[in-house]
This record gives structure tokens, sequence and C-alpha cells, in this order.
């Protein structure tokens, strides 16, 4: 029961104190209370965010220090209210905490947002230009706060609350300024006795029966007072007369006309504005003949909470405007929806960007599409639509794209070879743009091409992405070779002699990708290094040796002392060797 009762206590929010120093008067302002925490998570920064949106002058947010020192935004401090985990913040590090989704304790709509740190939340407060209520939770925590808002020049910007003792002794300038709050019904004569003397009034409409009472917030207003503390940030906007639907109606209109830069950070801007009946809007711009508003809306369309309806999409597959199907194509496949009739069709659009984007939408959907409705797309005389659908294929068809792909690229790397042996006759001359461009197309299909070979079954794709990893290269596409080779940290443990083989190219870049490579991929590989040195040559034996050492592997101690009694001329990198892994051999207590 005494458990129960120090909960109850810890999530009834206290009245904060307020600094006039950030409440200026000459306008009624608007206190949010823990963040806009009616309409999106609390003590995110999101709904930070949408609260300064939202017209508020201040934000409270409660700040709490992990099991690692660092700060972040939570209140109670018990993550099962807000997240899946178990215990309190003030014992669990940062990293953990980084892992647990805060957001799908208010709905799913808001899944995968993050209990975010307070340098974050101190950044968006000053980005959005708002002051900050800090509720601190914990005794202690004051020294730490104070640095982080003078690293982020905010110190005069906040005020301060709960368990700020020792920020009072660290900084005495805190909280100088008095004020008062009063609750819903005050009346002009309180209000006025309160000025003379000399505090700054504050009528209080968080965590009381009054939180929705607008009629109450109007009357407070006409009182006199300096500031509404809210936790629907909605209603206090329209009480002190600065209501969310005139800015809204705003930034409608700056979408709707001018320039294509201010139209589009327009439509961005009214994006974040969740719960408002602004789909319509977005719909509308999804179809303008401008690829960039269209491609804005589309966006905004997709990150909208809650989720925007896939039939909008499905709609704008068969309008006039090649924007709408471009960008309508892309949504369905950024949200994974299914590959319909609709979005099928348009691999037979006129225009090849349209063509790009559902090839694209239909490697990110979840249902099977034949290899004869893509393969004719990877002779395409567009190269990113051959990336695209080499995507596709392999998302759909891996059988297939695992013999399909490789012949792609073995076909650009001989042109591209070709083109580039030209290049070097006429003396590498500077390229003009006309010249870059299409090399930089050509680029951006390799780089699907590599993507859609880590698609392909476990096998081939090892075998396909070391073929690329391990190929000398002397041309433009040499970045093919470095995609592939990262893509082979995590899958060459299955067959390290792959790379091990590699270590003896004659090409140093290659030597060096597939010695560093061998790092990278952990002691699974160790095993096969150490069969490896007895009969490798002294080039390779030199990297096996420095894989060794610098993955740290004790096994191979007994190995490398016996080599070093029998092989004078590598003593000094032995000696390294052994030395690095020593160093490297922690021992616990």
């Amino acid at each position: 029961m005494k458990k129960l009762l120090v909960l109850l206590i810890v999530l009834v929010p206290a009245v904060p104190p307020i600094h006039a120093g950030i409440l200026q008067r000459g306008k009624v302002q608007l206190i949010c209370h823990r963040t806009a925490n009616r309409d999106m998570p609390e003590n995110t920064l999101e709904s930070l965010a949408l609260a300064a949106r939202m017209g508020c002058n201040i934000v409270e947010v409660d700040v709490r220090q992990t099991l690692d020192g660092e700060l972040v935004l939570n209140h109670d401090g018990i993550l099962e209210r807000l997240t899946g985990g178990m215990g309190n913040v003030e014992h669990t590090s940062s990293d953990e905490l980084a892992l647990f989704d805060t957001g799908a304790a208010m709905g799913e709509r808001f899944t995968h947002i993050r209990i975010p740190r307070f340098i974050d939340a101190l950044r968006v407060a000053r980005e959005r230009g708002i002051g900050l209520e800090l509720d601190i939770k914990e005794k202690g925590e004051g020294l730490a706060i104070l640095n982080a808002l003078r690293d982020e020049g905010m110190l005069k910007r906040v005020t301060f609350g709960g368990e700020f003792d020792d920020v009072r002794a660290l900084y005495p300038d805190a909280n100088q300024d008095l004020s008062a709050w009063l609750d819903p019904g005050c009346t002009a004569a309180q209000v006025r006795a309160l000025h003379a003397q000399g505090k700054f009034v504050v009528a209080n409409f968080s965590a009381n029966s009054h939180e929705m009472d607008l009629p109450a917030m109007r009357a407070a207003v006409a009182a006199g007072v300096d500031a509404l503390n809210v936790d629907y940030p909605r209603l206090g906007a329209d009480a002190v007369g600065r209501p969310i639907e005139a800015k809204l109606a705003a930034l409608a209109a700056a979408a709707s006309a001018g320039t294509i830069e201010g139209r589009s950070a327009a439509i961005r801007e009214l994006s974040h504005y969740t719960g408002f009946p602004t789909q319509p809007l977005f719909v509308r711009w999804l179809h303008d003949p401008d690829d960039r508003i269209s491609r804005s809306a589309a966006v905004a369309l997709v990150i909208a909470r809650p989720k925007t309806p896939a039939q909008v999409f499905l709609d704008a597959l068969s309008a006039p405007e090649k924007g709408a199907r471009k960008n309508a194509a892309w949504a369905i496949g950024m949200m994974g929806d299914s590959c319909t009739p609709s979005l099928l069709a348009l691999l037979n659009d006129k225009d090849v960007e349209v063509q790009r984007e559902a090839l694209l939408a239909l490697s990110r959907c979840p249902d099977e599409i034949s290899a004869d409705r893509l393969l004719p797309f990877l002779n395409s005389k567009t190269p990113t639509v051959r990336g695209a659908a080499a995507l596709a294929l392999a998302r759909h068809q891996p059988e297939i794209a695992a013999q399909a792909i490789p012949d792609l690229l073995h076909r650009e790397e001989t042109s591209i070879a070709q083109d580039y042996a030209q290049y070097v006759l006429r003396g590498k001359p500077k390229l003009t743009r006309q010249e870059i461009d299409p090399i930089i197309e050509t680029y951006r299909e390799q780089m699907k091409l590599i993507h859609a070979l880590e698609l392909l079954s476990p096998n081939d794709a090892l075998q396909t992405l070391a073929a690329q990893a391990f190929r000398p290269v002397q041309d433009y596409s040499l970045v093919t070779a470095l995609a592939a080779g990262y893509q082979l940290w995590d899958r060459i443990a299955a067959n390290p002699a792959l790379a091990i083989r590699a270590l003896g190219s004659n090409d140093i870049v290659v030597a060096d990708r597939a010695e560093w490579m061998l790092v990278k991929a952990g002691p699974s590989v160790l095993p096969e290094i150490r069969r490896a040195m007895r009969s490798a040559d002294p080039t390779v034996q030199k990297r096996l040796i420095r894989i060794l050492a610098w993955q740290g592997d004790r096994n191979a101690l007994p190995l490398l002392h016996d080599l070093q009694a029998h092989n004078a001329h590598e003593h000094v990198l032995i000696d390294w060797a052994i030395q690095k892994i020593e160093a490297l051999s922690f021992s616990i207590p």
C-alpha cells in the first residue's frame, strides 16, 4: 500500500514556480505542462516541438539522470508506465533506455518514439524559440543540468522546479522573480492584488477538473492573468487569442502559392501538426504539377499520424499527373503496402521516372511478383530503372536474381572499364557536367545492384558480394567493391577462406580490404586464420599475424611464440602482435 501511495504521489504533477524573466508581459503567455502530453507521448522531442508549434511560450519537462549519468526527459522514473522495460530510469543505462519504445504507450500510431536526451530537448527548444520549465526529479542533478544549459546557450531560457536546491547554490540567479499561481475562477481583484505585490500571475488549468474548461480559461485571461498553464495547448491558444486554426490556415495559404521552396517548406511544417484535418490538403498537393510539391505532400501523407489510408495512394496511381503517379508509388513502397494490380500497371507507364518508382515500391512490397514482369527492365536504357528492377527481382525471385544481377554487373563493369580506358588515353582531362551526369547515373544504378545482392540467399549473397569486394578495380566502379566489402563483415564468417585468399591479391587495395574485413568479422573466423598461418606465404602470413593481433586472439599466443622462435625476420611484427594480444587479454578479478 505504501508503494502504491508513493507511485500516486509521483504521478501527480507539482505546481512549478515560474520565472518572470521568460514570461514577458505584453501578451498572455501560454505554458504547457509536460509537453503536449494530451496530443503526443509526453516528454518526447516530438511532443515538445508540437507544443511549440501550437503557440506555447514555455514548456515544462521532467529531467532525470540515468545510471551512467545521462540526463533524459522522464516524469516518474517507472519504466513500466511508458515502455516495455522494467525498473527505474535511475537504475538503467542510457544505452538500454534508447532501445525502449516510449510512444506505443499512447497508441500504435506513435510507435518508435524514444525517451530523449535532455541535451536534444534543449536544442529543440532553442530552435523553436521557447523557454523550458525544468522539473528536476532527483537531488544532485544540478551541476550536470547547469553544464548542459551553458553548453547549449539555454541558461537564460529556463526556470527550475522540483529538486533544485543544488542549482540555487551553484547559480544564485535561478528563479529570482516573484510569481503566483491561481486556480480557475480567479477574479480581476485577485490578479490586481498580486500584481501590486510585483508578482507574475499564472492561472493553472493542469491536473485539475478544469483542464478543458475553455470558458474558464477565457475568463482568466479577461481577469488579467499573465499566463495560462495548460495540458491542452489547443484550448489554451484559443483562450489567449492565438488560435491554432489561424496558423494552419496561414500555412495552407503559403503552401498553395509562391515559390516552390516556400511552398515545400510550408507543407513540411504543416505536416507536423498532428490531429488536424489536413489530409485533404496533402492529397490535393499530391496532384500538383510540380514534382517537388507532389513529393513533399507524399512525405506528409506517409509520416501522418494516424496512418494515411492506402486507398489515398491507390487512387493517385491512375492520376493524369506524372508526379502524383510517381510519388503515390513511392509512398506505397515506403508504407510496405501490397503489390496491387494498380501498382503493377505502372510498369507500363510511358514515363521512366514513374517506372523506376514503381519498381522501387515493388521491391518493398510483401507479395510475390513473377520474374517475367521484372526481367525486361534489366535491359532498360535508363540506369536507375535497371537498378530498381534488380532490387525488385532480388526481393521476389532471388534464385533468378542470383544469376541475372551478377551478369548485369559484369556488363556494366566491362562498359565502365572501356570508358575509363578512353578517359586515360585522353590524359584524364577535367570532365564536363555533361560527361559527369551519366557516370553519376551509373553509380546510382550500381549501388542498387549491390543492395540487390544483399537480398539474395545467404550463400549466393556471400559469393556474389565477395566477387565484387575482391575484384581489382582501376575505374569508376571502385565504389561497388568498397560497398560490397562492408557487407561482408557480417557474412564472411560463413566462408573465411574467400577473404584469406584475397589477402594474397596483387592489388594492395583488395588485400587491405580483406585484412580489415577479417579483423571486423569477429572471433568466429580466428580458427581458420590460425590454420592458414602454417602454410601461408610470408606476405599473407604478415597480414594473418596482424589480424590475430587486432582481434586479441589469446589462442594464437602459442603459435606466435613458436613463430617467434623460428622466424627471426619478423620478430618485430611478432613481438608487437604478442604485446597487442596480451594488452587485450583483460583480466577480470
